[in-house]
């Protein structure tokens, strides 16, 4: 017992123990690696970058820049942990404007990699060359004839960290880790105006191939131009400048001008919408050409965004720079269409291009949140959303020529209002007596999360009208109860009421049509199954009652959260042996599997489980005919890309594609589309490239495939299973549970429902 005791101590650790600790959280990935290099060389005062990746990064890593060099007194501190030059007390980190201020890089490579440093500095006579050891110390040093600059080479990146290093060099992961690399890098070409940045991988027989490069890095747009080419830059709008902030978009995100406009400022670069038009029209049943002649992009991997100068990762921003253009696209989509048509999918699924730049005081962001310093946290967030948002409006709407409904527009017409019932009235009764009721006047809605556009909504209730009138309500669920009501003397609940035919209050309610509205309404309503019911209204004297949802009436919302949880609890109860230990004991209501397992109760949808049986099957064999090309396209890859897909030749030729390589051609240049598949008249193209390229990059499946044909199966399998309503004896019963044994993922549907559910443990019953 001592000897545990002595053992469970707490004792200070090593300082070598914590240095590897630590150099482990800095240091992650091969990207990391890279982009701490590249920022000590920018911060340097370099106007070239060169980076250089031996067998895509996994053998060795060689940045060369021609900054100011490193003078011989700071040789032994370079290396040194927390050792910089860009700070002196903690009160300046609210005033740095460099990339790297904790000093902690070199130090961690040093301790995770073989590590050698070129430098000559513009006062010295020659060059020196250094080695270092794990603890930064220099273990040789020479001289070393080179121009002013320093280069830094990184050997075995990992080889101490088995784990680590196993990961880094696995083919399929390394093709990952090399594509993550090349995208960090990108976001370093783009914004880096007078720096000259190029990347090449050096293959085992010594072969530089070109990977990314700015080229004159004169301007951004030369740098977009540079590193996209040309179709990508002549689609980009620049972002307008605005005098001032509408007062509604103010509102909406429930900001005060109080803040000194003009000391946050933003700039950049955005697809337009209004060529997604004109190319989608001549894109047939499907959007890849018109995606490509846009430059809008299936995938969100084109989109940059910078805060003095810095890339970081600022979701909030980026998914409202993505809903604003979108809304914008399905305008001018639909007024390319007289009368009311849904705007065209891949407005609404499509990403656009942009980069973003944001200037503000350094002391209103704090940039020491995480080691890669990519998470930010800002001080005026609202306000730079509310900024973000007048700028693309500005920009987008005006360009477009698409009308900008107003925002101060009211919304009683096509809005959900809300009205409140008794919640034990019976839906059976067929009259509503409403001696109270009126549709809500909606006021502006005060800005909660971009992310829930139709979620929290503040209003005001007054009960007027004396005329009865049948209701539309939607069949909703809140998943939480609102909060605010009181003086209600039974329960109450809170459901949507659609538009009637007939105006409850022609003193109260004061509609505002627009074509516009009605378009963008129609196209994000959730999913709402309606049915003609009446309500008998409270008879309990009300007075204006101010009314705040606090919670998101979404019925796809609460059956997310339902299943998900369901969907947990099945994975850790079942395994594919616990399938075929299933007893069956019937069927029930001509649609329903009720199964049991020693003394639990199972109930399986067989319409669901069967269908995601054929799915998986379909998606798993299903070969497409492929489409010759009367000329073979030319995809304009990325170096990245074009590797990733070349890698995965197999996975393309199982899709459908087929291509034909030159290997003579410039890098990015040498893959060219002979066929494609096609498949119930809908013909794949270059975004479901694209697309297939961004999910390889992402994970290493090989059971990748188009988003549109995950669609098109799914719709087929479901039309091929047992339907609801058919009888089934047990051999077929048994059939559909045992195949669901054999299932990758069996627990929904493609469509998302629920294939089972516990019922019960017969235990309870004394069974």
């Amino acid at each position: 017992m001592a000897s545990q005791l002595s053992r469970s101590r707490i004792h200070a650790l090593e300082d070598n123990v914590i240095h590897r600790i630590c150099s482990g959280q800095v240091v992650v990935t091969l990207a990391s690696a890279v982009k701490e290099l590249v920022e000590n060389s920018i911060d340097a005062g370099a106007t070239k970058i060169d980076v250089r990746l031996k067998e895509f990064g996994s053998e060795s890593i060689e940045v060369i820049d021609n900054g100011t060099g490193i003078i011989e007194r700071d040789f032994e501190a370079i290396t040194g942990k927390h050792s910089t030059s860009k700070l002196r007390e903690f009160d300046d980190l609210q005033s740095v404007q460099t990339f790297g201020f904790r000093g902690e890089a070199l130090s961690s490579l040093c301790q995770l990699a073989k590590v050698v440093v070129h430098t000559c500095s513009s006062g010295a006579p020659v060059g020196t060359r250094m080695e270092f050891d794990t603890n930064g110390d220099i273990l040789a040093r020479r001289p070393l004839a080179r121009s002013r600059g320093t280069t830094v080479i990184v050997n075995q990146l990992f080889h101490n960290l088995p784990v680590r290093r196993r990961h880094l060099t696995d083919p399929a992961q390394l093709a990952k880790e090399f594509a993550r690399t090349v995208n960090l890098l990108t976001a370093y070409c783009l914004i880096s105006v007078g720096v000259q940045i190029s990347c090449v991988r050096i293959s085992k027989n010594g072969e530089k191939i070109p990977v990314v490069s700015n080229g004159s890095a004169s301007s951004l747009k030369d740098n977009i131009f540079g590193v996209y080419g040309q179709s990508q830059a002549s689609s980009l709008l620049e972002l307008a400048p605005i005098s001032s902030i509408p007062s509604d978009i103010l509102d909406e995100f429930n900001v005060n001008d109080a803040l000194e406009f003009g000391s946050i400022s933003i700039s950049g670069f955005i697809t337009k919408p209004s060529t997604l038009q004109s190319a989608d029209a001549s894109s047939p049943s499907g959007s890849s050409k018109g995606r490509a002649a846009s430059g809008a992009r299936s995938t969100s991997d084109r989109q940059f965004v910078y805060v003095n100068g810095r890339p970081c990762e600022l979701p909030r921003v980026a998914r409202l720079v993505t809903d604003v253009w979108r809304r914008c696209s399905k305008e001018a989509l639909a007024v390319s269409n007289d009368g009311l048509q849904m705007p065209a999918s891949n407005a609404s699924t499509s990403f656009p291009f942009f980069v973003l730049m944001l200037r503000m005081p350094t002391g209103t962001v704090d940039i020491n949140l995480t080691p890669d310093k990519r998470t930010l946290l800002l001080h005026h967030e609202r306000y730079v959303l509310a900024l973000t948002k007048a700028i693309l409006v500005q920009t987008l709407f005006r360009n477009s020529n698409v009308h900008l409904p107003s925002v101060q527009q009211s919304c009683s017409t096509l809005d959900q209002s809300i009205i409140v019932i008794p919640a034990d009235c019976p839906p059976e009764h067929c009259t509503l007596s409403s001696p109270n009721l009126s549709v809500i006047s909606r006021k502006r809605t005060p800005f909660v999360d971009d992310s829930n556009r139709w979620g929290k909504r503040a209003a005001t209730i007054d009960f007027t009208d004396q005329r009865s009138t049948p209701l539309c309500a939607s069949h909703k669920t809140p998943p939480k109860s609102a909060n605010g009501v009181a003086g209600l003397g039974e329960s109450f609940e809170i459901v949507d009421l659609l538009p009637t035919t007939e105006t409850l209050s022609r003193q109260q309610a004061s509609v505002h049509f627009s074509m516009s509205d009605l378009r963008a309404a129609w196209s994000t309503m959730d999913e709402n199954r309606t049915t003609p019911i009446t309500q008998v209204a409270s008879q309990h004297p009300l007075d204006d009652v101010d009314l705040v949802s606090n919670g998101e009436f979404s019925l796809g919302s609460f059956r997310s959260t339902e299943s998900d949880t369901a969907e947990s609890e099945l994975s850790t109860y079942f395994d594919k042996a616990t399938f075929n230990e299933l007893q069956i004991v019937g069927q029930f209501n001509l649609g329903f599997i009720v199964a049991r397992h020693a003394q639990d109760l199972f109930i399986i949808d067989q319409h669901a489980s069967d269908e995601k049986y054929r799915f998986e099957q379909l998606f798993e064999n299903y070969r497409f005919t492929c489409q010759p090309l009367v000329a073979p396209q030319a995809l304009e890859l990325s170096v990245a890309q074009e590797q990733l897909l070349l890698n995965n030749l197999d996975v393309f030729a199982k899709n459908g594609f087929a291509f034909r390589v030159d290997e003579n051609a410039p890098c990015g240049r040498q893959v060219q589309l002979v066929a494609t598949p096609m498949l119930e008249g809908h013909i794949f193209g270059r975004s479901d490239i694209e697309e297939m390229l961004f999910v390889l990059s992402e994970s290493c499946s090989r059971r990748c495939r188009p988003s549109r044909l995950r669609t098109i199966l799914a719709s087929r399998a479901c039309r091929s299973a047992v339907m609801i309503g058919t009888a089934l004896d047990h051999a077929k019963m048994q059939r559909i549970v045992r195949n669901m044994g054999t299932m990758v993922h069996p627990w929904n549907c493609p469509h998302g429902r629920p294939t089972m559910r516990h019922l019960f443990h017969l235990g309870r019953l004394g069974c």
